[in-house]
Formats: C-alpha cells, sequence, structure tokens
C-alpha cells in the first residue's frame, strides 16, 4: 500500500488539530477550578516525615521553605534530612497548582472520577515529568497527583486542602515515592502561610 504525501499531511493536520482541541477543553476546565485567581504571592513552611518502606526501615524528618509566585515558581527548599540525599535541594511543586500548568506541561481533561475532572499531563519544559494523572474538585481543589519521572521515580500524591489567608491552599500530603531501589512513605504538613509586606 502506498501512502500518498497529501494523506500524510492531513493525518499530521488531523492530529495536531486534536492535539490543540484537548488543550483548549483542557484550559476551558482549568479555568473553573482556579480557586485562587487573586493570590499571587505567599510563603511557606514545610516539614516532612519520611519512612523507608523496607530493611532498615529508617525514620527521618526534612524542613524546608518554601515561595510561591503566581505563573513564575512553587517550590520548597529542604535544608538537612538523611545522608543520602543533598543537605540542601529544592522540590518543585508546580503540578500542585493548574495555574503553572501553562508552560511546563502539556495537559488535558481525560475525564471525570468521583466527582473530579482528571488531567494527563506531559512535560514540556524540561521538568523532568515523564507523565502524570491529576484530579480537581471544583470545591476541595486538587484531590491527588500520580506522577512518574525520567529517572524511574513514582510519586503518588494524595492532597489535602483547607482554608489559609481566606484562599484554599494545601494543609497536607501523604504520599509514596518509589526512588528507583528506595521506596519511602512521606507525610507533608503546610505551615506558616505568610503573605508578602
Amino acid at each position: 500500500m502506498t501512502i500518498r504525501p497529501h494523506a500524510v499531511g492531513l493525518l499530521a493536520a488531523a492530529l495536531t488539530s486534536n492535539l490543540a482541541a484537548a488543550q483548549a477543553t483542557g484550559s476551558s476546565v482549568l479555568a473553573e477550578y482556579d480557586l485562587n485567581a487573586p493570590l499571587r504571592s505567599y510563603t511557606f513552611h514545610m516539614d516532612v516525615a519520611m519512612s523507608m518502606r523496607h530493611f532498615p526501615w529508617l525514620h527521618f524528618h526534612m524542613n524546608g521553605d518554601g515561595v510561591y509566585q503566581r505563573g513564575n515558581q512553587y517550590r520548597v527548599t529542604f535544608t538537612g534530612g538523611p545522608p543520602f540525599m543533598p543537605q540542601r535541594h529544592d522540590v518543585d511543586l508546580s503540578i500542585l497548582d493548574p495555574s503553572m500548568w501553562p508552560g511546563r506541561y502539556r495537559y488535558a481533561a481525560a475525564g471525570q472520577q468521583n466527582g473530579d475532572t482528571i488531567f494527563a499531563l506531559e512535560d514540556a519544559s524540561n521538568t523532568q515529568l515523564k507523565s502524570g494523572t491529576v484530579a480537581l474538585n471544583p470545591s476541595s481543589g486538587i484531590r491527588w497527583v500520580d506522577a512518574t519521572y525520567d529517572d524511574g521515580t513514582h510519586v503518588h500524591m494524595t492532597v489535602t486542602s483547607n482554608d489559609a489567608l481566606g484562599y484554599l491552599l494545601p494543609s497536607s500530603i501523604q504520599a509514596t515515592v518509589d526512588y528507583p531501589h528506595m521506596p519511602v512513605a512521606a507525610d507533608a504538613t503546610f505551615t506558616n502561610y505568610t503573605l508578602p509586606h
């Protein structure tokens, strides 16, 4: 069978059109879940209790200070921690805030589940995300995240949000983190939300 050049062009155009339509649908749905639109920036503190899920069953804590700037950055900088991790390192939390997705991820609404809208995400800006799935709820915001990264790490997070500074912001995360050869469980709490002076 011979595939004619114009047929290939039509197929490519159709695929591009479908992707653009999915992205547009995702964007319009995201707008409905932007519960913190007026909030431009804040800082916060994060405490994480981690435990290994196999021998030698080590437990350890990390503390970090975070910064949020809408459309620019959402990260926490940890200091200290176990000896096998850098003593100072940043963790990007952009996947937790849909307003941070444009430019970072390709995303599209993928369906409904238990009242949540499910989004499929892929990397668009060297974030090291291989693939991700996020559940958003119209009243409680982000519910859970399931993400796989280029280095093989798999993370599943259940997110609880509550009122802080008059907005709906994360208060805790329960996570399982499967680093290559080292699975851990993590419980994180967000405190000390502060608006800039």
